[in-house]
């Protein structure tokens, strides 16, 4: 007679290559939206009748002076009130410009000095 059971447990290999499938379909999985919106920015960026590849978010420019006790000043910039960024159509930076989604989300952020 047998002492071990005969359904075992999963096996930790098992585990392990599951593990590992999952995360090689993970990484390719990012590879092909990457490629996939790199490839729709470059089409949109030369032939703009596919839409707009690259638009600007406006924005105040709000300064973050340091003071002593570590308290901060928040005032408008004097010299350049206001801007438009420049951003890509995209969900990752493209052509040397940060998404629209993350400039609008962070255009109210203050400039630190």
């Amino acid at each position: 007679m047998s002492t071990s059971p005969s359904n075992p447990a999963i096996p930790p290999w098992t585990i392990k290559r599951i593990f590992l499938r999952a995360l090689l379909t993970a990484f390719v999985a990012f590879i092909v939206v990457y490629l996939g919106d790199t490839l729709w920015f470059h089409v949109r960026y030369l032939f703009p009748a596919a839409g707009p590849a690259t638009g600007s978010v406006h924005r105040v420019r709000l300064l973050a002076i340091p003071l002593k006790n570590y308290k901060m000043d928040y005032e408008i910039d004097s010299q350049q009130p206001e801007e438009d960024v420049p951003c890509a159509h995209s969900l990752f930076s493209q052509a040397g410009m940060r998404p629209c989604w993350y400039v609008k989300r962070h255009a109210n952020d203050p400039i630190p000095m």
